[in-house]
């Protein structure tokens, strides 16, 4: 599955790269927009997290497109999927699930990437750095 999740990634363009300004909310989550550079439909984020921080990549896709994501990075860093209007709901835990994602969206609306970190890494001040690949299309 991994494999074929890469061909289609590949597919999707995603050497390209992505434009977002970082924002901090009251509840310590930092959130980015990703937008896709004209004619693309996918991006590679390149960052790093640090203990419990959490990271929120926040995109808007339309129901029945398919999105794709890969993370790559230390094994203990995870993303979650959460859909339009989650309060934390998931529809992929990707601790449980691994590090890839494939699927046609339920949902019209704005879509969240959260990537954190679970064990040793999370009581840790070590900055631990990561890629997520991310494709829309459909």
């Amino acid at each position: 599955m991994k494999r074929s999740l890469l061909v289609a990634i590949c597919s999707f363009g995603l050497l390209g790269g992505m434009t977002a300004g970082v924002v901090q909310a009251a509840d310590g989550i930092k959130t980015q927009q990703v937008q896709f550079k004209k004619g693309e439909s996918g991006a590679t984020i390149k960052s790093a997290i640090q203990g419990r921080e959490t990271l929120d990549y926040k995109l808007t896709a339309n129901k029945g497109q398919i999105m794709a994501v890969i993370l790559t990075g230390k094994s203990s860093t995870y993303f979650n999927i959460l859909p339009p209007g989650s309060t934390g709901e998931a529809i992929f835990i990707g601790s449980n699930e691994g590090n890839s994602f494939q699927a046609s969206l339920p949902a019209k609306g704005t879509y969240t990437i959260r990537v954190y970190q679970m064990g040793a890494a999370e009581t840790s001040k070590a900055k631990n750095a990561f890629k997520l690949e991310v494709g829309i299309s459909g």
